[in-house]
């Protein structure tokens, strides 16, 4: 009597939880429609831009709407200028054009300011061009792929690279690594790689050392074969940009049963007018860069790689 009352209770209490499965939709709030701003100014010789464009509600996945008309410039600390002009070809993308083949933006140790004016508005944002160290070399071993590398079809057996540098002497220098295969660049969130001196994080104690080995295999998300080329890029980032990338990271992983409510990323790209509903979003950053090529070669592969 008593395993048939259990049976009956079981099947009652299954028909229960059946009958309360509901589709809810949230109602989810309109966005305030934030100026966004993408830009990482760099030292590198050539145009640099900046991208001008506004938020989106939650669940709205067409193209974000760029920012036409607007009057972008930006100045250094010793009084110089500089103008990007709306491209004709890319609306809302601003463009700064050398004057001359040599005429490089940044250089560090300068402090930039960037003011827009857009929609009666002006918005501002400051950074600091820091330091970067060289990269010394840039080394590969023939392995089999972990699981996270042969994933998508990837190469099962192939050549790990990794780079080598040094972190400067001086407690507080932030970098981000970018890498690329034959020109193209792991772009995933996944590939967001940035630090701390020569660590992951800040109070790792580890100024002034060689760069820890999981930053360094960070450039081989996936093996390389015989010719590829392997790129690798040194972003210096100021300590504000570095903790701007960690909360960004958190809610591109917040997800699951036990996630966070979402929260607002942080900002230096701020409205000067402290009555207006209209905000900004986004970074703009100023970075030096160090950068190192090669072409994979079977006969230049080591072994045992530390």
């Amino acid at each position: 009597m008593k395993a048939n009352t259990s049976i009956l209770f079981v099947l009652i209490l299954g028909l229960t939880l059946s009958s309360c499965e509901d589709i809810v939709t949230l109602n989810t709030p309109s966005s305030d429609h934030y100026m966004v701003i993408e830009a990482t100014l760099t030292n590198v010789l050539g145009p640099q831009k900046i991208i001008l464009s506004r938020s989106q509600d939650y669940f709205d996945n067409t193209d974000a709407p760029k920012i036409v008309g607007a009057n972008v410039s930006i100045s250094d600390n010793e009084g110089r200028e500089y103008l990007f002009k709306e491209s004709k070809a890319d609306m809302g993308t601003y463009v700064w054009t050398p004057t001359t083949p040599t005429d490089i933006f940044g250089k560090v140790g300068k402090t930039y300011k960037l003011t827009v004016k857009a929609a009666n508005e002006i918005f501002t944002a400051s950074e600091t061009m820091k330091r970067v160290p060289p990269i010394d070399s840039i080394l590969y071993q023939f392995d089999e792929a972990n699981p996270r590398q042969a994933a998508d079809g990837k190469p099962k057996n192939g050549y790990e690279a990794q780079f080598y540098a040094r972190d400067p002497v001086g407690v507080g220098d932030c970098f981000r690594v970018k890498a690329y295969k034959n020109r193209k660049q792991f772009n995933g969130t996944q590939n967001l790689v940035f630090f701390y001196d020569a660590a992951f994080q800040k109070g790792a104690m580890a100024d002034g050392l060689m760069f820890i080995l999981p930053i360094r295999r960070s450039i081989s998300p996936e093996l390389y074969v015989a010719k590829d080329t392997v790129k690798v890029e040194l972003y210096s980032i100021s300590e504000d940009q570095f903790n701007f990338y960690s909360q960004a990271r958190l809610e591109l992983n917040n997800a699951g049963l036990f996630s966070r409510p979402a929260a607002n990323i942080p900002t230096n790209f701020k409205n000067i007018n402290p009555n207006s509903s209209l905000q900004g979003a986004g970074w703009f950053g100023i970075s030096a860069i160090s950068s190192l090529e090669t072409i994979v070669d079977p006969k230049q592969a080591r072994k045992n790689i530390k």
